[in-house]
């Protein structure tokens, strides 16, 4: 039976005003290399593929009617996009290689602003003791905040923006498609292999995923890509490419 496969690939994008964003350096290459591999070694065995990725992102090099394309921005875009096509469809298999942003704005203030609400509160609380909480809650919700809905001035030498985390979506997929073969990503820099598949490890039962892709930054570059497969029983095999990487997996979930 022909399978539907969706691909995650890219950054995500949070908006900090209508034309700043908080991005992060991923490309999208290895998620195209993703949908190249499958679609030239198993294309008789998929009957559509969903690309999700951010517009300016690598898009696979080979044309072919079983893909669609599916456009997003934000986290929040990406989680409605596995909603929809979750709900009409029956997905044999995800690979989740998006490298979703950790962090949203919240909110952008002037430091000035802010400094005035503290010393404000401290004036008219003398009497009172002033505690963290309370001087937290004004970080959190500070009476004034700049006006966000377009372009934010260019001249504010203190302009701060306060940052938010992002939902994981790696866990909703489970919860969406319990029988769908995931496949997730985790990307640390510069640690010990020990540390790198303890992490993954942790990250695949989290998240009920079948493999964790295990990378590490400072072994990618130069045409280089260094990662582990982590199963259920530990390291499944190691590669030295994008391609080697799918390839594996294609072997692992086709």
């Amino acid at each position: 039976m022909k399978k539907k496969i969706i691909i995650t690939s890219g950054p995500t994008n949070e908006r900090i005003d209508a034309v700043m964003k908080i991005t992060n350096m991923s490309t999208g290459a290895l998620g195209s290399v993703f949908a190249e591999t499958f679609l030239e070694e198993k294309e008789e065995e998929i009957e559509k593929m969903f690309f999700i990725s951010t517009k300016l992102t690598y898009k696979p090099r080979v044309e072919s009617e079983k893909i669609e394309y599916v456009t997003i921005e934000t986290t929040q875009d990406l989680m409605d996009a596995l909603k929809d096509i979750f709900s009409e469809n029956k997905i044999d298999m995800i690979v989740h290689s998006a490298a979703v942003g950790d962090y949203a704005g919240k909110y952008s203030i002037r430091a000035e602003e802010l400094v005035d609400e503290i010393w404000d509160t401290i004036q008219e609380n003398r009497k009172e003791e002033i505690t963290k909480e309370r001087l937290m809650g004004i970080f959190e919700n500070p009476r004034t905040v700049a006006d966000n809905s377009g372009k934010m001035s260019s001249y504010e030498p203190h302009l701060m923006t306060m940052f938010t985390l992002t939902p994981k979506v790696i866990g909703l997929i489970k919860e969406l498609a319990p029988d769908t073969k995931l496949v997730g990503f985790k990307l640390l820099d510069g640690v010990e292999k020990e540390e790198l598949l303890k992490v993954a490890t942790k990250l695949r039962q989290k998240n009920r995923a079948d493999y964790i892709v295990a990378n590490d930054l400072s072994k990618i570059g130069g045409g280089k890509h260094w990662a582990m497969i982590v199963g259920e029983n530990g390291i499944v095999t190691e590669c030295q490419t994008k391609k080697e990487i799918a390839q594996a997996i294609r072997k692992l979930v086709f």
